[in-house]
């Protein structure tokens, strides 16, 4: 679980996020260590908790919560060789030339070489003449 802080609309229990990086006012702020220093650019990240702790904030029209968040399973391509339920494998993007799949088979928050577990089968997609497995993934664990 990491501690971060979230515009205060945003600040919701189940909202998904992809953090990007700082803003330019977020550099010299003084909250910055806690608010963008704990987060991972290109991640993807899932508040479960909200807390009753509230901050001001040039960039989120007034106020930041704080806010936990964990990187949540996403769904994603994978050679059926490699589709085990448990099992923690480096992920190897698979090729698939259907842009309508290319969230499945590239989706933001996970990079070529994380290490990953896999949580679930979710199903088989079919790409390019190839069949691979829908798997959800939890990064390090």
């Amino acid at each position: 679980m990491v501690i971060t802080l979230v515009g205060e609309k945003l600040a919701k229990p189940g909202l998904e996020f992809i953090y990007y990086g700082p803003s330019e006012p977020c550099k010299s702020c003084r909250l910055a260590r806690v608010c963008v220093g704990n987060l991972e650019p290109g991640r993807r990240y899932r508040i479960v908790r909200v807390r009753n702790i509230e901050h001001s904030c040039p960039l989120h029209e007034g106020k930041v919560r704080v806010v936990e968040v964990v990187e949540p399973a996403i769904e994603i391509l994978v050679d059926p060789r490699s589709a085990i339920v448990g099992s923690k494998v480096t992920l190897k993007f698979v090729d698939c030339g259907d842009p309508g799949k290319e969230s499945l088979a590239r989706p933001e928050g996970l990079f070529e070489g994380d290490q990953v577990r896999i949580e679930d089968i979710v199903g088989e997609v079919e790409c390019d003449g190839k069949k691979f497995k829908l798997v959800r993934v939890v990064r390090g664990q």
